[in-house]
C-alpha cells in the first residue's frame, strides 16, 4: 500500500472586485500552493470583472479610499506585489483559475474578455465538487 496521498486543497471564491480583496485571495492561493496544497480560485461577479482584459491592475471604485491608499503605499514600497505579479507567481505554482459561467452570463462577459490565465469556465455545481473535497474553503 502506498503511503502517498493526494495533496490537500484550498478552494477560494472571489466575489469582490476590490483591489485589496483580490490581492488577499491571490495571497491565500499562493500560501496554499507554497505549502504543498492544490489551490482553486473561482471568479464570480466583481471578482470576475476584475480578471477581465484591462481591469486587473485598476484600483477601481469598489476599493475603499483607505484600501486604495494602503495598496498604493504597499506597491510603492515593495511591501505588496501587483496583482499581475501575484497571478503570474500563483499560476507558475499551479493555481487553477476558473470563471463562473453564471456570472459571465449575467455580466455579459465573453471568453475573449477574460484574462488568458483563466483555465476554464465552470458552473457552481462543478466548483462545489472541488470545494467539497477541499480542506479549506474561503469566500472573499
Amino acid at each position: 500500500m502506498s503511503s502517498e496521498h493526494a495533496p490537500e486543497k484550498a478552494a477560494i471564491i472571489l466575489h469582490s472586485a476590490s483591489y485589496d480583496r483580490a490581492s488577499y485571495a491571490l495571497t491565500l492561493a499562493l500560501v496554499a500552493l507554497a505549502t504543498g496544497m492544490e489551490s482553486h480560485l473561482l471568479l464570480t461577479h466583481g471578482g470576475l470583472r476584475r480578471f477581465t482584459q484591462g481591469n486587473l491592475e485598476k484600483m477601481g471604485e469598489e476599493t475603499t479610499a483607505q484600501s486604495k491608499q494602503d495598496a498604493e503605499f504597499g506597491l510603492m514600497t515593495g511591501a505588496l506585489n501587483s496583482l499581475e505579479k501575484q497571478l503570474a507567481d500563483a499560476k507558475e505554482l499551479g493555481l487553477k483559475l476558473y470563471a463562473c459561467v453564471g456570472a459571465m452570463a449575467i455580466l455579459n462577459v465573453r471568453r475573449a474578455d477574460l484574462l488568458p490565465e483563466i483555465d476554464e469556465e465552470i458552473g457552481l455545481a462543478t466548483f462545489l465538487e472541488i470545494a467539497r473535497s477541499a480542506s479549506l474553503n474561503w469566500y472573499i
